[in-house]
């Protein structure tokens, strides 16, 4: 059996009677063909059925494959679950379309983690997501030595996209205090990948990862400057998730009985937290206050409850200021790109409750 010949490049070129570099400018250049070349070029290729150039084949000869890879702190459904993650992926993809790139989703959780090397796929550089510091995958993401752009993450000699976590935690807790509330507690998600303890908020924390230490010194500098002991103040670890929000407030209230606020590190904890604290018989924010991080409702939740005391920041903007240092500004160095948050005061914080400690 006769095969047919393959088109390639110098094949169309030969039909067309022009030039090699002319066929090969329609496809990775097409400022440098008139409009006129190109639709006759791709004309005759699609009568071929010819696809374009061989991708692996281009990257060996250009040095870019068109693609950047994203890491993200989860499996590869939370992408596609979490508001904060779709936005921000949102706001990447913005600045790849403009830019003609594609993007490769890079989960650093993996049920099946043997099946598949993810960093072997062929990208021009890493986007790091939030990502814990000494995660083997991240390391080496690094160790490639790709271009790489940080975010929520500090990488001393790279170029980071960082919101003011600090000045924003430090501010929901003084407004707390401000109400009159004493006894509060903090849900987060782990600070170190796999725990779930409770300790007080005295204990040492190591920058392993970026957000959760910003947060906690912010909570610490407002508690200071009340002057209340950081060892009366429990940090709650748990999965950022509703359902992880609700169970923190299980374990919190079994050592705490008397709390009047909780605060929470992602919108999504201070949701399931509410609805916790309403089940017991703890509305919100009768009997307890609750505050959020990110300003974006998850998905599929209704209007009803409290409108969410809650820290907005724009995770879309994230993203693409990432992309746009990665893929449109190399030369921009290693300078931080600060990403400014608001303090957004709503209906689920009220003044303490001031009944029974029970």
């Amino acid at each position: 059996m006769v095969r047919a010949k393959r088109a390639t490049l110098k094949s169309i070129a030969a039909d067309l009677g022009i030039t090699h570099t002319s066929v090969s400018n329609a496809y990775n250049n097409p400022a440098k063909v008139s409009k006129e070349l190109r639709d006759r070029i791709f004309a005759h290729a699609r009568s071929l059925h010819y696809e374009g150039p061989n991708p692996a084949a281009r990257s060996l000869r250009t040095g870019r494959c068109g693609a950047i890879g994203v890491l993200f702190n989860d499996q590869l459904s939370y992408a596609f679950t979490d508001p904060h993650d779709i936005a921000f992926l949102r706001g990447i993809s913005s600045v790849c379309e403009e830019e003609g790139a594609n993007i490769v989703l890079i989960p650093l959780k993996d049920k099946h983690p043997e099946r598949l090397d993810t960093l072997t796929a062929i990208v021009d550089g890493y986007i790091l997501n939030a990502p814990y510091k000494s995660n083997p995958t991240i390391r080496k993401a690094l160790a490639r030595g790709l271009p790489t752009v940080v975010v929520d993450f500090d990488a001393p000699g790279l170029p980071s996209v960082l919101a003011n976590d600090r000045a924003m935690m430090r501010q929901v807790v003084a407004h707390l205090l401000a109400l009159g509330h004493r006894r509060i507690a903090i849900v987060t998600f782990p600070w170190t990948e796999n725990h779930g303890e409770i300790y007080g908020l005295d204990r040492d924390f190591s920058d392993e990862n970026y957000v959760v230490h910003e947060r906690i010194l912010g909570c610490r500098d407002a508690f200071d400057a009340a002057g209340i002991a950081q060892d009366g103040v429990l940090v709650c670890e748990t999965l950022n998730s509703e359902e992880g929000g609700a169970h923190a407030v299980d374990r919190l209230l079994q050592r705490q009985r008397d709390l009047t606020a909780i605060v929470c590190f992602s919108d999504r904890l201070a949701h399931g937290v509410i609805a916790a604290c309403e089940a017991v018989g703890r509305p919100v924010p009768g009997r307890m206050s609750v505050t959020g991080y990110d300003g974006i409702d998850p998905p599929g939740r209704t209007s009803s409850g409290p409108r969410l005391t809650t820290v907005r920041q724009n995770a879309f903007e994230k993203g693409r200021k990432a992309a746009e240092r990665l893929l449109c500004d190399s030369d921009g160095g290693a300078a931080p790109i600060g990403i400014d948050a608001q303090f957004i005061v709503g209906d689920s914080s009220a003044a303490a409750w001031e009944g029974t400690r029970a």
